[in-house]
């Protein structure tokens, strides 16, 4: 028994688990409590609570895909609805993510420094904490990927499709470039490694995904009305274009170098980063197309590259950091196998010093964003400690100041009553522990009349007395306050309500209450 427990603690699979439990502990134990981020954030929280509830996502409120809500029920259920229990049901889901990381880097070096080292990165653009889902998936997407290559049998054929369907439970975005990178990768293991019973392995590549998906065709043909408003909601997606408000892509050549302070460089090397993948990934797929052998060899290679040249358009889809850090562990972990599999020394020196630039310039972008390096780097006492449902949370003062504020709006004038939240703000809906009214929570497209018609009936017809309304530029643009997008309702609401004076809002933000 004794021996065989040294084994357990010897073996590779140990090593991995280990390495990213302590890696992702860290983590949580130094900046777990730290920020909170009202609109993105806020917006998963609510809908944790609401599945507790007995709500359906999608179906009854604004939300994500149903897969990330059940996954974080799970916690609410044993630990509670707490800000933090959804931070720690969303840590576990990074734990996971690392590991199918590491697992994938293992098979080029297996030594603890390597793991370390490269887990300590993959870890810090992992950001921001509520998307690490996203993070994670696309790392289990490049170590099906390397599997696949490896050994491309109807068994892992049947398991990648599995993979594929489950992911679009959590992210329909994730199972539609899944299914996009797999095609691309099964293109090339047919074209470059195995040529045999392409059509039976599509076959057993299906049947997983179908299986996969089985929890969300559950879903459609169980749950009344589940199916007509997702499909609806795919309708509005291609009917705006976008799932995300695009945003003009920060090249590096476009900084002001005048500045050259701290911003200077999380905007120069942000900007460096958006460069950096798209030469890379072509110049990846460029090289495979031509090369003729050791595929088996290359294999994580080869899954980065096609994984993320399909992943790159989440990250121009929304120029933004935090964008970028969704798209980014494909570019990351095949920078890494480089210097392990060119053998010219040359090509091994260069790839080296890239890697070690990616290190330097994930310091100044990525991390200095992390909610750490944020407080750490704060002037004294710019930082505060305040309770939230129970969890204490060290907020910047601002942030701070306004949850107060909006807690004493309700002490001293809501109460009981149910209060409608816009445009931006639904982590208020569980921190002052009120039920949204309306379905929606989250406004940023502009909306049709039909639907506009339908939240003032909701509105009138649940008797909603209170509003907080903002008035705010989203990305700096006019026609995105909510009195644009939202006309008809910022019309009611105006008609129909009057400003009730409170101190503490930021500007463009109001408290009001129904006429009498």
């Amino acid at each position: 028994m004794k021996y065989k427990f040294l084994k357990l603690l010897n073996s590779d699979l140990f090593r991995v688990f280990f390495l990213a439990f302590i890696l992702v502990f860290i983590s949580f134990l130094i900046q777990g409590n730290i920020l909170i981020n009202l609109a993105d954030e806020g917006y998963l929280w609510y809908g944790t609570i609401c599945t507790s509830n007995g709500n359906i996502p999608i179906r009854d409120f604004q939300s994500y895909d149903p897969g990330r809500y059940y996954w974080t029920y799970i916690f609410t259920k044993i630990l509670g609805k707490g800000i933090m229990t959804l931070r720690l049901s969303v840590c576990i889901f990074q734990f996971s993510g690392l590991i199918f990381g590491l697992l994938a880097l293992k098979r080029i070096n297996n030594s603890w420094w390597f793991l370390s080292v490269s887990g300590i990165l993959l870890l810090v653009w992992m950001y921001p904490r509520h998307k690490i889902f996203s993070h994670s998936i696309i790392m289990m997407t490049v170590y099906f990927g390397v599997l696949l290559i490896e050994k491309p049998s109807y068994t892992r054929y049947f398991i990648t499709g599995i993979f594929i369907g489950l992911s679009a439970f959590f992210g329909r975005n994730h199972g539609l470039y899944n299914f996009i990178s797999f095609l691309l990768l099964i293109s090339f293991i047919w074209l470059k490694i195995d040529r045999t019973n392409l059509i039976k392995k599509l076959l057993y590549w299906i049947s997983g995904i179908i299986l996969g998906y089985t929890p969300m065709l559950y879903m459609f043909i169980a749950i009344p009305d589940f199916f007509n408003t997702y499909i609806n909601l795919l309708m509005l997606h291609l009917h705006i274009g976008s799932t995300n408000l695009p945003l003009p892509v920060p090249w590096a050549w476009k900084v002001n170098y005048i500045s050259m302070d701290r911003n200077f460089l999380l905007q120069f090397f942000t900007g460096t980063f958006f460069l950096l993948l798209p030469v890379y990934y072509t110049m990846s797929v460029i090289y495979l197309l031509t090369v003729k052998k050791n595929f088996q060899q290359k294999a994580i290679f080869i899954s980065t590259a096609f994984i993320g040249i399909i992943y790159i358009h989440y990250a121009f889809s929304r120029a933004d950091l935090g964008h970028l850090a969704h798209s980014i562990h494909p570019f990351l972990m095949g920078l890494m196998s480089l210097p392990f599999l060119l053998k010219n020394k040359y090509l091994k020196l260069i790839s080296i010093l890239l890697l070690a630039a990616v290190y330097i310039m994930s310091y100044y972008s990525i991390w200095m964003v992390s909610p750490y390096y944020i407080k750490a780097s704060a002037p004294k006492d710019s930082f505060v400690k305040i309770n939230i449902c129970s969890d204490n949370v060290w907020l910047d003062k601002p942030t701070a100041d306004v949850i107060e504020t909006v807690k004493k709006i309700k002490k001293d004038f809501i109460a009981s009553e149910e209060v409608f939240i816009a445009p931006h703000w639904p982590g208020f809906y569980p921190i002052l522990q009120k039920k949204s009214p309306l379905g929606k929570i989250y406004f940023i497209f502009k909306e049709t009349k039909e639907v506009q018609e339908k939240m003032i009936s909701d509105l009138e017809n649940k008797h909603i007395n209170w509003v907080i309304l903002g008035d705010v530029p989203l990305d700096g643009r006019d026609d995105l306050r909510f009195k644009n997008t939202y006309c008809l309702v910022w019309k009611y609401i105006m008609d129909n309500f009057q400003p009730v004076k409170v101190e503490g809002l930021p500007e463009n933000y109001q408290l009001l209450h129904r006429k009498l």
